[in-house]
Order: C-alpha cells, then sequence, then structure tokens
C-alpha cells in the first residue's frame, strides 16, 4: 500500500526519509511532496492509499479528498517548547503568537506558566483567515508569530518576526504508525464492503432493506430485476413501490416473516422477512425474495441429480414378459393405472414381479422424470424404518448424522414411492403411513416443521391385507387408503404357456454371463419344467435356470440335470420334522410362503393339522 507525505520544505522531506529508511518496511510504498499546493494535489489525481499532512494543509485536504483518509502530522507539545525557546534566543520576545489549526495550537497554552512568557493563539484554517488573524496580532502589538509553513510567510510578509515550527521525530513517527493503521483498517473495510456488493449483486434473491421509516436504503439488482423497477428507489418508501411486500408489518411487531407467497407484477414469489435489531430495538427490515417459478425449476434440478443418485426406476412395460392371457390383462390393466395419480396396491405371490410392475406404471405415469424410490419395509427394524421414511434433523437421537438427513418420502417428492412388503410395517408406523397419506405431508424425526411432499404411493405385498385386518393386525383404515387400485400379478402356474418362455430367455442370459455353451433341451426337460408348481414364481425359475447354465455337463439338458436342480420342499419339511420332532420357525414361515399363506394348504404340506400350525405361530409371535 502507499502513503502520500506533504511537506512544506525540502529539509522535512529528507528528515522523514531518514526516519522511514530507519524503519525498513518494504511492504509500504512512501511518496514525499515538496512544497506543493492542496489544489496541485488534487488536480494531478494523485493516488494513494492515505494522506500525511500537517497544519492548515491537513484541514483542506480533508475537505478536498474525502475518499481518502489524511492523517495529521502533529505538532506535539515538545516541538513548540523547541520553537518558543528559539524564539527567546533568537528574538528576545517574551509575547509571542502560535497559529494554526486546533491539532497544532492545542495546549500551547500550558507552556506560557513553565516558561514565564505570554502566549497568543489564534485557530485558523485557510490563508485568508490566516491573513487577517496575524494582522489583528500585530496591530495587538504581538510582533513574533510561530507557526506553519503559511503562517510564518504571512507574518515575515507583513514585517513580524516569524520561526516554522519543526515536526520533531516522535510526531513524524507517531503520524507514519497511525497512517499505516489507517490504511489497513481502509483497506479490510473495503475489501468488506466489495464482497459484500459481490454477495448482492451476485445473488440470485432479491435483497431489500429499509430504515425504521420504511425508506429504501438497499436494494440489489436480483430486487431490481424481480420487481422491475427502476435503479432510483434509494430513499423512497417501499409502501409507495412494493406495498404487496407489507413490510411495515414487521417493522412494527419486530417478529420475522418466514415463507411468505406475495404476487409482484405477474408472478409469485417467496418471501422472508426479518427485523434488523440493535440493543432489541428494531431499527430496519430487510426482505429477501425469489420467484416461485425459480424455486420450482432448481428442485427440479434438484430431483435431477436425485435420479443420479440411483431413485430411478429403470423397468418399463415392455420389460415385462409373456404372452399369456393373464399377464397381457395384467399390462394392459397396469396401463390404465399409470394414467392416474391414485394410490395402487399391487397383490401377487413371492416372485411374481410386484417391483418390475411398479417401475412400468412409474415410467407409464406423468411421473416418469421424477424420483422413483422403492423400500422394502420387512427388512428394516421399526425405528430404522421410521427414520428412513421420514428423514431425521441434527441430533434427533445418538448416531444421528450431522446436518439431519432427508428421509425417502423427501426424496420422492414429485415422483412414485413403492412400499414393498407393507404388510410387515407395525401398528406404529402404519399410523404415521396413515396421516402422510391423509395430509400428503410429513415430519422428521426431532424436528418440528411440517414438509408438504407431492408423493404418489405404490403399495406390494405377497399377504392378503384385508385378512390381516379381520386378524387385526393391520389397520383398516390405512387398508382403504392403499387399496384404491389393485393389481393381482398372476401366480406362473397360472400363466403355464409363459414358463418355457421366461426359461429360454433366462437361460440364454445367463449362459453368455457366465460363458457358457447355450444347450438345447430336450422334451422330457421341458415337460417337468411345465409340471413344476413353481411356488417361487418368476424369481425361482430366474434361479433355476442361471443353475442349469453354470450346472449342465450333458450335450443337452436333460432331464436328469432338471431334477437335480428342482428342490423338493415337502420332502424337505418332512425330514425336519422327523431329525427335529418338532417344527421350527424357518419351516413354517416356507411352508406359508409356499402357498400364498393359505394355513390349510400349509398345515397339510407339513403334516400337520390346521390348529398345530396355529399353535406354532403362537409360539413363535407371528401372531397376536
Amino acid at each position: 500500500m502507499k502513503i502520500l507525505i506533504v511537506v512544506p520544505y525540502l529539509s522535512v522531506a529528507e528528515f522523514i526519509k531518514t526516519i522511514i529508511q530507519e524503519q525498513d518496511d518494504k511492504e509500504w510504498e512512501y511518496e514525499i511532496l515538496v512544497n506543493i499546493g492542496v489544489r496541485s494535489i488534487v488536480s494531478q489525481d494523485i493516488k494513494s492509499d492515505v494522506v500525511i499532512a500537517r497544519g492548515v494543509t491537513a484541514s483542506a485536504l480533508k475537505r478536498f479528498l474525502p475518499n481518502t483518509p489524511v492523517v495529521d502530522l502533529l505538532i506535539s507539545g515538545y516541538d513548540i517548547l523547541r520553537s518558543v525557546k528559539e524564539c527567546l534566543v533568537r528574538f528576545q520576545d517574551r509575547k509571542i503568537g502560535i497559529v494554526g489549526s486546533y491539532d497544532m495550537i492545542c495546549g500551547a497554552k500550558s507552556i506560557e506558566s513553565i516558561m514565564d512568557i505570554e502566549l497568543v493563539t489564534v485557530e485558523v484554517n485557510n490563508e485568508d483567515d490566516a491573513e487577517l488573524s496575524i494582522a489583528k496580532l500585530k496591530e495587538d502589538g504581538i510582533q513574533t508569530v510561530i507557526g506553519g509553513v503559511m503562517s510564518s510567510d504571512i507574518a515575515r510578509r507583513i514585517g513580524m518576526n516569524s520561526l516554522f515550527i519543526e515536526s520533531g521525530r516522535e510526531g513524524v513517527y507517531f503520524a507514519l504508525q497511525e497512517a499505516k493503521r489507517v490504511a489497513a483498517v481502509r483497506r479490510q473495510e473495503q475489501e468488506r464492503t466489495e464482497q459484500f456488493r459481490a454477495i448482492l449483486n451476485y445473488s440470485d434473491e432479491g435483497i431489500i432493506a429499509v430504515d425504521t421509516q420504511g425508506k429504501i436504503n438497499l436494494m440489489n439488482m436480483a430486487a431490481i430485476h424481480i420487481t422491475s423497477l427502476d435503479n432510483e428507489v434509494i430513499g423512497r418508501n417501499v409502501r409507495d413501490l412494493l406495498p404487496q411486500l407489507d413490510l411495515g408489518k414487521v417493522l412494527v411487531t419486530g417478529k420475522s416473516e418466514i415463507g411468505e407467497v406475495q404476487t409482484v407484477g405477474d408472478q409469485q414469489i417467496a418471501i422472508n422477512t426479518v427485523p434488523i435489531l440493535i440493543a432489541g430495538e428494531t431499527v430496519g427490515v430487510v426482505a429477501t425474495f425469489k420467484p416461485v417459478g425459480a424455486i420450482q425449476e432448481l428442485e427440479g434440478k434438484i430431483r435431477e441429480k436425485i435420479h443420479n443418485r440411483g431413485h430411478v426406476a429403470k423397468l418399463k412395460f415392455e420389460d415385462i414378459l409373456g404372452s399369456s392371457k393373464a399377464i397381457k390383462e395384467t399390462i394392459s390393466v397396469a396401463r390404465e393405472f399409470s394414467q392416474v395419480n391414485s394410490n395402487v396396491l399391487i397383490v401377487g405371490e413371492t416372485g411374481t414381479g410386484k417391483e418390475v410392475f411398479a417401475q412400468s406404471i412409474h415410467n407409464g405415469s406423468n411421473r416418469c422424470k421424477g424420483p422413483f424410490v422403492a423400500v422394502n419395509c420387512a427388512a428394516l427394524p421399526e425405528n430404522l424404518l421410521e427414520s428412513e421414511l421420514f428423514g431425521y434433523v441434527e441430533g434427533a437421537f445418538t448416531g444421528a448424522s450431522r446436518g439431519g438427513k432427508f428421509g425417502l418420502f423427501e426424496l420422492a417428492h414429485r415422483g412414485t414411492i413403492l412400499l414393498d412388503e407393507v404388510s410387515e410395517i407395525s401398528p406404529k408406523m402404519q399410523g404415521r403411513l396413515l396421516r402422510v397419506l391423509q395430509e400428503r405431508e410429513i415430519m422428521r424425526l426431532g424436528g418440528d416443521r411440517v414438509i408438504p411432499i407431492d408423493v404418489r404411493i405404490i403399495a406390494a405385498t405377497n399377504k392378503d391385507l384385508y385378512d390381516l385386518v379381520k386378524q387385526g393386525v393391520f389397520r383398516e383404515d390405512l387398508y382403504y387408503r392403499l387399496d384404491i387400485l389393485q393389481l393381482s400379478i398372476p401366480a406362473l402356474r397360472e400363466r403355464g404357456e409363459d414358463i418355457m418362455l421366461l426359461m429360454n430367455h433366462f437361460y440364454k442370459r445367463y449362459c453368455i454371463k457366465n460363458k457358457k455353451e447355450c444347450k438345447k433341451m430336450n422334451q422330457e426337460a421341458k415337460a417337468k419344467l411345465l409340471q413344476y408348481s413353481w411356488l417361487g414364481n418368476v424369481r425361482e425359475l430366474k434361479n433355476i435356470a442361471e443353475r442349469l447354465a453354470v450346472l449342465s455337463k450333458n450335450s443337452c439338458v436333460d432331464l436328469q440335470e432338471v431334477e437335480a436342480v428342482l428342490p423338493n420342499r415337502e420332502k424337505a419339511a418332512k425330514d425336519a420334522i422327523r431329525s427335529n420332532g418338532s417344527l421350527d420357525r424357518e419351516c413354517l414361515y416356507r411352508a406359508l410362503e409356499e402357498t400364498n399363506y393359505h394355513y390349510g394348504k400349509a398345515a397339510a404340506k407339513l403334516g400337520i393339522s390346521r390348529t398345530t400350525l396355529w399353535k406354532r405361530l403362537k409360539q413363535f409371535d407371528e401372531i397376536k
């Protein structure tokens, strides 16, 4: 940074250079101007961070350079004392006039008692004042004047004794230190001002600040653009220009207004208004606002990024394989469902492709550009499922992520959420889910802010929900909220003509994937596959196809190889009973799953009575 020093004589300049050299501060640039008038300095437009001058010159520069700090090279008491002593020696005059700026003459009178002399001080700030004041001193009988260069020259010109007050080392040192401090502070203030200006002008939010009278004292470019006002708004009352914003309400109440929506011109804006408080008193208001359309556009970009994080449906109706009447009718119904926004309940046995249909419905809907979020309700414990679905705020519970977390319902905004195995949701969670369906809003765990959501819900289950309602384990009101449009996925055994079509498709895929030879399948092998019950449906068929691709050793896939990869469930269940002497939970659950939770069929499969099955289930808390 640069310091400009204005001095009256070359000898003073040399003296100051010596002090600067002693300080050896290379971070600063110095320029010294000798015997140059104030108007010359201003006309030359000399650039510097701070100016050092003294006396009347300093006072004049402060008026002519309002944007540049001017530091006074002060005349200390020691400087005046030295000058008075020299006058006594040189002129033997004990009545002396001291002429200069206030800073120069301040405290000079105290020297009278010390040196037994009479001192008359006169404050002057320009040449005209100095001429009259010094002439008046001469009329009053004063023959000797001490002052700056201008005062000394005037006194000499009208026949008076004069002495120029020299600045001492300590005065120069303190002036240099003060100049550096002032320049550094000013530079920091300029940097902060530029940062503030950049924030204001490059913010895409409109910003308006008003004082206690409602007069605008700040308005950024975004605000001018959004409101279509001109640049000449500073000092005008906001009530006259933008009465819709109602900033006066916050001025009166001193309370913030957050998230209000107002209409300005032909667009809606979302506005936050907060008071400016000093010592608890409202001294103004700041309003920030943004067009609702811009917020929606930004939200769309955020949703697009969510797509890139994996919340996207990849499958379409064209990906569903099958030529049977049953599957074609199901696809036709699902296409109809995709054209509306009603909730869908997809019912089907394990492995029938419920998520495939859910993704296809989403991709066939007007929400296809929004996120598709799938959650398996049976895979997570209740507390974890709750935090995943609804999110949480920071500090909601031990281990909560810093800053909180978005819930899956929030991530699915403007899209679809699939609640797979919805029958496994606990009664507490059923209550929270019902509220989401009714109010279309959620609240994060530990939070107190209601968040509106626009989400289509597709629920999927392999159980009879109405039967669970009758048993009292599933809420009836929730059931009717979910079961608006019901889609039943046919089991694979109900679409027998699709079995070999699917088998050939997946067998070929897994042969290619595992770099195996794709062999033909003889008629006996095909007949066995067609006769098989396929309790695991398409998922099980895919597993069998992969086993055949990996394990087949013969020249063609024959009956023996098919039988080798097909499970014998009935034998496995009975062997478990004989070996354990009782049924474990896994056996019960597997039998129920394979019979689509038909208790009579499951009991027959296990070789026990229906009553025994119910007793075992109660032991394992499968029913309440």
